[in-house]
């Protein structure tokens, strides 16, 4: 009974500390960029919105399962599931000042 309690906390906690890492060095990538205006970070902020991608997926997929399974903590799982989403737009939104 607390297995699953632990696993839907312990996802959650590292939901949150992956959203807010990527959001940190997304930003910046992107404020080193705005203030160089060196090529090279373009290149390097394409490869690391893709890791990013990738992690924040596998997570997404993980949370969405917790979610499904196990249906207790419901609230608490769908916030994770929000904060870890939110990268989303802020993404969009740095790609668009990029580019």
């Amino acid at each position: 009974m607390q297995d699953y309690k632990d696993k839907i906390i312990s996802d959650g906690k590292l939901a949150k500390i992956v959203a807010l890492s990527s959001f940190l060095i997304g930003t910046l990538i992107l404020v080193t960029y705005k203030m160089t205006n060196e090529n090279n970070l373009v290149i390097i902020g394409f490869y690391y919105v893709i890791i990013a991608l990738f992690l924040n997926s596998i997570l997404f997929l993980n949370l969405l399962y917790n979610l499904f399974i196990y249906q207790k903590k419901y609230a608490f799982q769908l916030r994770n599931i929000a904060i870890l989403l939110l990268n989303i737009p802020i993404t969009l939104f740095y790609l668009e000042i990029v580019f």
